[in-house]
């Protein structure tokens, strides 16, 4: 009788742990979401006579920061983009709003800023992150046949932060070889 009751002290601790899992632990500090977009990936891009490339075995993805919504947020959220990581690598290459080919598309980066609790601020900014892709001679190709999703490393004093991609369902994306022959 002892080992049914703690059979079923197990199952219903695994239940439980399960449904924290799932719905996730509440923040002290609210909760704050960035939504964001994958725009598509490309290969780099020509300058004068030298060529700009994320490598062979390489692409760059591009993503576009919607807005900061801290309306559930009991204190400011201090956004910063350099936490921004791409969640399904094994290392966690961050998103960089300093590459060169930002300003060469001509989009505003994404920048750094502090969003105050209760408050929502739409922030249309550009980020981009190298992925590694398996030895190819267009590595643009299986970047834009990958839904790359984003994460935040959240510092604790920030409000819990949920990462909600627009296009999350989308597998295929429109991408180029040349970074700068398409309209991001």
């Amino acid at each position: 009788m002892n080992r049914r009751y703690a059979e079923k002290a197990t199952v219903t601790a695994l239940i439980l742990s399960s449904a924290l899992v799932l719905s996730g632990c509440p923040n002290q500090n609210g909760t704050a979401t960035i939504r964001y977009e994958q725009l598509g990936a490309c290969n780099g891009y020509k300058e004068g006579n030298n060529v700009v490339s994320s490598g062979p075995t390489a692409a760059y993805v591009l993503f576009k920061i919607h807005w900061l919504d801290n309306t559930n947020g009991k204190v400011n959220f201090a956004y910063d983009p350099a936490r921004l990581f791409v969640s399904s690598l094994n290392a966690k290459p961050s998103l960089t709003t300093t590459s060169q080919l930002t300003q060469k598309i001509g989009v505003l980066a994404t920048a750094p800023t502090t969003v105050s609790g209760g408050k929502n601020l739409g922030h249309e900014g550009y980020a981009v992150v190298i992925v590694p892709t398996a030895n190819s001679p267009d590595p643009q190709i299986e970047a834009n046949k990958t839904n790359y999703m984003l994460s935040y490393d959240n510092p604790t004093s920030n409000p819990g932060v949920l990462m909600d991609k627009k296009n999350s369902g989308q597998t295929q994306y429109q991408g180029v070889q040349d970074c700068l022959t398409k309209s991001w």
